[in-house]
């Protein structure tokens, strides 16, 4: 059985690791890839791999990912952007959330946000509960 680690130990480990398309792990990760090792590693939950998809499309398809209106337990946050799905991440705890943010033109990495900042960054929040089946 996996050792979990602490929300605050994720976040020291993971800070400063460089942004990647469809990647989660340690050495480097997309929004959603940071969602899969969070769940991973904080909680023992394996959501497989990162699908090769846009993250609105991974959202849609996916039939685990509910709606729900509190930051507690398994939840992850969804900024929306233009009516779609534009960026991901999770609580580190109910003041601050983890996220990994870039682009192929535009390199970036994983850092802690204060969730207001977040919220003025972008716009509308969603919160997610995951209930695997």
């Amino acid at each position: 059985m996996q050792e979990l680690i602490t929300p605050q130990a994720f976040a020291e480990r993971a800070v400063g690791v460089p942004w990647a398309k469809w990647r989660s792990d340690w050495q480097a990760m997309d929004c959603y890839g940071l969602v899969i090792l969070w769940f991973r590693e904080v909680l023992g939950i394996d959501m497989g791999e990162v699908p090769h998809t846009d993250i609105a499309t991974g959202l849609a398809n996916s039939p685990h990912w509910v709606e729900c209106n509190e930051i507690d337990g398994p939840v992850m946050w969804m900024a929306w952007v233009g009516g779609r799905p534009a960026h991901c991440g999770v609580f580190v705890d109910a003041r601050r959330a983890i996220h990994s943010e870039g682009s192929e033109e535009e390199p970036g990495s994983v850092r802690v946000t204060r969730i207001p900042a977040l919220k003025r960054a972008y716009g509308q929040i969603k919160f997610y509960r995951y209930t695997p089946c």
